[in-house]
């Protein structure tokens, strides 16, 4: 299923973002637009803050408990950042995964495209999710937050936000 981000405030976006979500065997394959970005990534290892950065992110619950799920974040410059989120008593853990996965960043223009395979068993029906792009043009710039289910605030960490994967 194809998916267009909007601005996370619900508004429509001003880049054009989307995600393509298909279910294959061992895992969920992302296929991401992001268009108009400035590429603006300090890091140089996977597991760095990527979200400080440009990146599209996709949480994922593959039994639909929305208090816990993957996290996997992709830079431009093809760095991975990857963990597994619990929020328990209202606070929120997160445990480092590897981020060893499958994945493919293409540059054209001021564009990027990102194709991914996530190792998490995705259910019909009962798999949750919820997708995200930070676009920065520097540490200190205003930045812009995109979401397939806008969170209206400013951490896409809200829990109750995440959607049935159609």
């Amino acid at each position: 299923m194809k998916y267009i981000l909007k601005a996370n405030s619900g508004q429509p976006a001003d880049r054009y973002t989307s995600v393509e979500i298909t279910p294959e065997e061992g895992g969920i394959r992302l296929k991401y637009t992001a268009c108009d970005s400035c590429f603006y990534s300090p890091f140089q290892r996977d597991n760095d803050p990527l979200y400080d950065g440009c990146a599209v992110e996709i949480f994922f619950s593959s039994n639909g408990d929305v208090n816990e799920y993957v996290e996997y974040e992709f830079s431009p410059s093809g760095l991975v950042w990857a963990g597994r989120i619990s929020h328990v008593g209202g606070e929120r853990r997160t445990v480092m995964l590897d981020t060893n996965v499958p994945h493919m960043v293409k540059k054209e223009g001021k564009d990027y495209f990102v194709e991914a395979f996530i190792p998490a068993e995705y259910k019909a029906g009962v798999s949750r999710f919820n997708a995200f792009r930070i676009e920065r043009e520097g540490a200190d710039a205003p930045y812009l937050l995109y979401a397939v289910f806008p969170t209206r605030c400013e951490t896409f960490h809200v829990p109750q936000k995440l959607g049935v994967v159609e």
